[in-house]
């Protein structure tokens, strides 16, 4: 959008959004004092918005003007509860609202705008008027009047800042942790955060939330009485941003969030809803000349509280981004240090990188405060957890021995990574999934840990990440924050655009990486291959290798035996995605999200061939030496010691308090059983192979699956039959449950029945027959009774199979 468009756009919603004309207001009560009467003998911190403290009544007053202004108010949680599923971390970001103080009879009411509804028309204001009087704003406080003096008022700011702005309340009853309340009387100012700027004034508050009954186990588990806790709230009062920033409009080719609007001066042949992404703004100190120096770099600041080795490593992975701005021809556009002693990480005036300790691992989040009218990025915020050097040492003790693990340039690349893919967040990026399949392609990708088995037939971490930034990392940067004369702007983001398409740098995102339904094999959470098949052989190579040398080795001396739980999840799990990715072979559609005039074909199904080689693949998985474990690794995997409490990161079991060797195999068998019998991936089977009848199809897949799983020929061990009887379980437990799944396409869930009623039939016989184990006839017995059950009663009764540990191997978030 042209500036001077913008600048109407801004001034018409600010001259609809200004303070009552004086004839139309009730008049203030007479006989307020001064602000110098009122204030004298009390403590004044001058800024954008003067504060005045009354420490004997715990007040905080501010002085605005008597006409009133408008603001932008920015929130955040300056403390957290420490706990990962709660969700409520030191430096949780909430809003950013533009915000008028409106002067009311004797207070002034702080209003939110509301700029999800516009009008660009530059020449009709009563069009403007038309849309703000048909969408509401939100009052949400009424701040008292407490002096006055000239043009300037003093107000109570209590019913401002005693809100709970994150929600609090909310999050905790989400989390299962119970009913809470704000406790107003045990709520009280944070002196030492709160501050006046010229261009921002940072509040805090300290909020105690009480149980209204029990308090919730995790609340109760982590602070020293679950029935009360404080944490601090943040609040910002800003200097609205000049017009000079220019929104750049939003292209789903390119992986940059984005504010929407709807924009009702919009011809009827444009769409309603608007988007600009969401960026920082960058300028040149001469914008016509492309080689000027950057007038307003970008600095991000690394919190101090981040320990050694793991800060420098902190460090060197925000430079990625250096390297990424200078190679996009932005030069000095991007800079990192570390944050000035005693700066406050909240305060607007930084970008930051926080150090984030919680009760258990969690999520590493990439956010940011943004103007809601623009999109631009007035904050970074960027929150790194604590555990991740634990979980990719835990990873690499596990694939290597916890000597091995002990040297930390594993755990230093895996931090270098993740902090280059949270600032990216806060850069605006969304993930890209599809950059693995061109190499190394953008560090906004989950980096899996490059792992082979070499040559000699050792476990390879020595290429375990790579350093710098991806080719598509440029490419995006150049796009979103390239500085372009107006007049070339729009033809220089086309080409740019083009240029990445013709490069193969491609780009798809979390929904189309959903392993649950997406369909696009090219896309997933977590790889290190150009394709999914060939990641799961990878992956499956280094797992056996790693099993097969399982032991002492993989924990420090001293450590007691049983903790070797701990290791062996993330290894006997260590395929668990790139089976996810092999299934999403099958049904797979490959596409873009083309754009018309681009070149791109939208969609293509994956070939038949390849389908079926990944299903075979997947099949192979289950077979009984895939799931095993050998003995030497069963005899250490002992009950829990004394003092060491229970966790949800460790195997279930049916044989407490030993280990359950099948019912791990069971909830391994299961991943893979669900991923291939999920309803929607059949369901373009079915339509797959009504176009093309040379495809897989359902029926094809269905009978594959009984011949590997159903067929097979008896084990020759007691053993391995027990494995097998566990997945023949599974698989059974999937149909039904398919069967039954009233979301499913009408043709799966009949071929599926039809399945169903012949496994019954074949059932019913071997439970008969003479010559089998007792064992094998009870487990045929029950599987026609299973599916007798569902037939006839059209209920489910087998108990299902027990839930896999947290699957991810780190955790993170994006939350822009």
């Amino acid at each position: 959008m042209p500036t001077s468009r913008l600048r109407l756009l801004v001034c018409s919603c600010a001259v609809l959004a200004a303070p009552l004309a004086a004839q139309d207001r009730p008049s203030q009560a007479p006989s307020l004092p001064s602000i110098v009467t009122k204030s004298a003998g009390l403590e004044r911190r001058d800024g954008l918005v003067p504060i005045v403290l009354d420490q004997r009544t715990g007040s905080i007053w501010l002085e605005l003007p008597k006409e009133g202004t408008r603001l932008l108010l920015c929130t955040t949680l300056a403390t957290g509860l420490g706990s990962n599923p709660v969700g409520l971390d030191r430096g949780s970001t909430g809003r950013c609202y533009v915000a008028r103080f409106q002067p009311v009879g004797p207070a002034q009411v702080v209003i939110l705008e509301n700029w999800s509804y516009r009008s660009s028309f530059p020449d009709n204001p009563a069009h403007a008027r038309s849309v703000t009087e048909a969408f509401a704003p939100s009052a949400v406080a009424a701040l008292p009047l407490v002096a006055q003096e000239g043009d300037r008022v003093l107000v109570d700011a209590a019913e401002l800042l005693r809100r709970d702005w994150l929600d609090v309340v909310g999050q905790l009853a989400s989390a299962g942790q119970g009913v809470y309340t704000l406790a107003r009387e045990r709520s009280f100012i944070h002196e030492g955060s709160t501050r006046g700027y010229p261009r921002n004034t940072e509040l805090e508050f300290a909020l105690t939330f009480e149980a209204k009954d029990r308090p919730g186990h995790v609340v109760d588990s982590i602070v020293p009485d679950g029935r009360a806790f404080t944490v601090r709230q943040h609040l910002t009062l800003a200097a609205l941003p000049d017009d000079g920033y220019r929104p750049r409009e939003f292209d789903p080719r390119m992986n940059f969030f984005a504010i929407s609007f709807k924009d009702y001066a919009q011809p009827v042949e444009a769409p309603l809803e608007r988007r600009w992404i969401a960026r920082h703004r960058l300028e040149r100190q001469n914008p016509a000349d492309p080689t000027s120096p950057i007038r307003n770099p970008l600095v991000y600041y690394i919190d101090r509280g981040i320990p050694e080795p793991i800060r420098s490593a902190t460090l060197e992975g925000a430079r990625f981004w250096v390297e990424a701005f200078d190679r996009a021809g932005l030069k000095g556009g991007f800079r990192v240090e570390l944050l000035p002693e005693g700066a406050d990480p909240m305060d607007l005036r930084y970008n930051i990188v926080q150090w984030e300790n919680r009760n258990e691992r969690g999520w590493s989040i990439g956010d940011a405060l943004i103007d809601p009218r623009t999109g631009e990025i007035l904050k970074a915020m960027a929150r790194m957890d604590s555990h991740r050097g634990r979980t990719a040492y835990n990873i690499m003790a596990a694939l290597a021995g916890a000597k091995t693990a002990a040297d930390t340039h594993f755990v230093l690349g895996r931090v270098r990574q993740v902090t280059a893919h949270e600032i990216g967040h806060t850069l605006g990026m969304v993930h890209n999934y599809m950059a693995s399949t061109y190499g190394r392609g953008s560090v906004m990708d989950y980096p899996a840990p490059r792992v082979r088995v070499n040559a000699a037939g050792q476990i390879d971490l020595s290429d375990a990440y790579a350093t710098g930034p991806g080719e598509y990392d440029v490419l995006a940067i150049r796009w979103a924050y390239g500085i372009f004369p107006p007049g070339q702007e729009a033809d220089s983001l086309r080409a740019i655009v083009a240029e990445g398409l013709r490069r193969g740098l491609l780009f798809l995102t979390d929904a189309d990486a959903r392993p649950d339904f997406a369909s696009d094999p090219r896309t997933n959470l977590w790889d290190d291959q150009a394709s999914p098949e060939t990641f799961l052989r990878a992956q499956m190579a280094v797992r056996r290798r790693a099993i097969s040398d399982f032991g002492l080795r993989n924990i420090q001396p001293g450590e007691p035996v049983a903790t070797l739980q701990e290791r062996f999840v993330p290894l006997y799990f260590f395929h668990r995605f790139a089976l996810k990715s092999t299934a999403k072979v099958i049904g797979g559609v490959e596409y873009q999200h083309a754009v018309a005039g681009d070149g791109q074909q939208e969609t293509r199904p994956v070939p038949g061939a390849r389908q079926r080689t990944a299903l075979a693949q997947l099949l192979g998985s289950l077979a009984p030496r895939e799931l095993a474990i050998p003995d030497t690794v069963l005899t250490l995997l002992g009950p829990r010691p004394f003092g060491y409490e229970p966790s949800v990161e460790l195997f279930r079991s049916r044989t407490q308090p030993t280990f359950d060797e099948f019912g791990a195999a069971r909830t391994l068998a299961q991943l893979v059983l669900d991923a291939v019998l999920q309803r929607e991936r059949l369901a373009r089977l079915v339509q797959q192979a009504a176009h093309d009848p040379s495809t897989l199809g359902l029926d094809e897949l269905l009978a594959t699956m009984k011949r590997s799983i159903w067929d097979s020929a008896p084990e020759a061990s007691r053993r391995d039959a027990a494995t097998r009887r566990a997945v023949q379980r599974g698989y059974v437990d999937g149909l039904v449950a398919l069967a039954a799944d009233t979301a499913a396409a009408a043709d799966v869930r009949a071929m599926t029945e039809l399945t169903l009623a012949t496994l019954r039939s074949e059932a019913v016989n071997r439970g008969q027959r003479a010559g089998g184990t007792t064992e094998a006839r009870a487990h045929w017995r029950a599987i026609a009774a299973e599916i007798e059950t569902w037939e006839r009663d059209r209920r489910i009764l087998v108990p299902a199979a027990l839930p896999a540990p947290p699957g991810d191997p780190f955790g993170e978030d994006q939350a822009l």
